[in-house]
């Protein structure tokens, strides 16, 4: 046997003892290409971190074969595989305020055909305080127990034997004020940092903003013209918000059919990739957590205010982001310039929080009412077909999700431990972002990040009730 088919049967076995398949490399190239071109691009963080410790792990075992090709010069990341060379080539390309792009054949200059004309370049504030600016933590609260609080952070970065955590960051705002923030090296203040699934409320804030205007309802049938005259033409917004809207989908990013990897690395159109699944269940009575939904709402929204990148570009920018002082958030596109509203968003951890801040203000910013209290309302309702979700953010009904919180505790929650979490009892919000593996996703309760002994320990510094 040559070297070149023993290293193949090697692969081949080590795959299918993971659960792998040969079928997950093109999306592991994607995977690797897309999230090393943002990493470095976006969040600054180091190369041999981002490609060992970050990439590496989650598409295990195709470091044994990949090959990455950075190029400063043209900002693009290619990851192929030693095996069958350009075949599973995947190239992800950098474009200044609107981050990275998987090319998908797609030239470089078609692809700046679509970036903004002009990029929004806010004044940001260093001297005022979190969150009118950027000004460092300078006051200590003689009601708050900081020992305690720096302790309970500090476990948050603590690495246990049964998870890899990563912890990146955490922040703490207390009745509208920013008491604590800690990051680990690689990081700062200033680093926007991934959301995965966080992204999901903020694609839920935007579709918010124009029901707000009186451009969209929950109860609209979904506007996708390929679904009139078919079975899906009774799905609606709020079907797509709940994630029930009944089309066959697997949040899954490898192995067999994995409709979440596929649509996000292997597809340039994501949102039609999801709206062309077939229909499974009747909409509004099955929970199914679908990132692809997520997309469709996010260009359902575009269509909204122009159609094109630019035009969603501006309004996200000048609708949201600009009157809440976030002046680092960058939102990645798909390949035909459709956002990516199910996974890539960067924001600053003290921008999270600040989006943390407006849902915990019920809308309300600096006495201006940004987002109305009847959408924080709707958002905030447990949904017919999971009570542990509302309008693309997870409640704690019943307790459900985090036992010891309280019940009316909700978040915004990302794969590998990203969380924005709210507790209105305790007028906190709590930011975490890491890279946590033995995580199953945004959908499960397990705690492998440790965020309900992190919200516990910051509570227990707070002043007693």
């Amino acid at each position: 046997m040559t070297p070149h088919l023993r290293l193949l049967a090697t692969l081949t076995a080590s795959m299918t003892l993971s659960g792998c398949i040969l079928d997950d490399i093109p999306i592991g190239t994607g995977y690797a290409a897309k999230y090393m071109c943002s990493g470095l691009w976006v969040s600054g963080l180091n190369e041999a971190r981002l490609r060992d410790d970050f990439i590496a792990p989650q598409i295990s075992p195709l470091p044994l074969i990949w090959k990455i090709e950075i190029d400063e010069r043209q900002q693009t990341v290619t990851v192929r595989d030693r095996l069958f060379g350009s075949r599973n080539a995947k190239t992800a390309y950098y474009r200044e305020g609107i981050g990275c792009t998987l090319t998908h054949d797609t030239s470089l200059a078609d692809l700046d055909r679509q970036a903004p004309v002009n990029l929004i370049t806010p004044q940001t504030d260093y001297h005022a305080p979190w969150p009118a600016g950027e000004a460092s933590i300078d006051r200590l609260r003689s009601d708050i127990d900081y020992p305690l609080l720096d302790e309970s952070i500090g476990l948050a970065f603590a690495e246990p034997e049964s998870s890899v955590r990563n912890t990146l960051s955490v922040a703490v705002a207390y009745q509208g004020e920013l008491i604590a923030e800690r990051y680990d090296d690689d990081v700062n203040a200033a680093s926007p940092l991934l959301s995965w699934s966080m992204a999901k409320t903020i694609t839920s804030t935007a579709a918010g903003l124009i029901y707000d205007r009186g451009d969209l309802h929950p109860d609209d049938t979904a506007p996708v013209s390929a679904w009139a005259g078919t079975d899906k033409a009774t799905v609606t917004l709020r079907h797509l918000l709940q994630m029930s809207a009944g089309l066959d989908w697997n949040e899954a990013a490898q192995g067999n059919d994995p409709d979440q990897g596929f649509g996000l690395f292997e597809v340039p159109d994501m949102a039609g990739y999801y709206a062309s699944q077939s229909l499974t269940a009747e909409p509004g009575t099955v929970f199914n957590y679908s990132t692809g939904a997520s997309n469709l709402i996010a260009s359902m929204v575009q269509d909204k205010v122009g159609g094109s990148l630019e035009d969603y570009y501006r309004f996200i920018q000048q609708a949201l982001f600009l009157p809440l002082n976030i002046h680092s958030a960058v939102i990645e596109f798909d390949t035909t310039g459709q956002p990516v509203g199910g996974a890539f968003h960067y924001l600053t951890t003290r921008d999270w929080a600040r989006l943390g801040q407006l849902y915990l203000n019920r809308g309300n910013w600096n006495g201006e009412q940004l987002l109305s209290e009847d959408w924080i309302n709707q958002t905030l309702t447990p949904s017919a077909a999971n009570p542990l979700y509302g309008y693309q953010i997870w409640l704690n009904t019943d307790q459900g999700f985090w036992p010891q919180l309280p019940a009316s505790t909700y978040a915004f929650r990302g794969f590998q431990g990203q969380i924005v979490m709210m507790i209105p009892e305790h007028e906190l919000v709590l930011v975490r972002t890491g890279v946590t593996f033995n995580n199953e996703g945004a959908s499960s309760t397990s705690d492998p990040a440790g965020i309900e002994a992190l919200a516990l320990g910051v509570i227990s510094a707070l002043p007693a009730e």
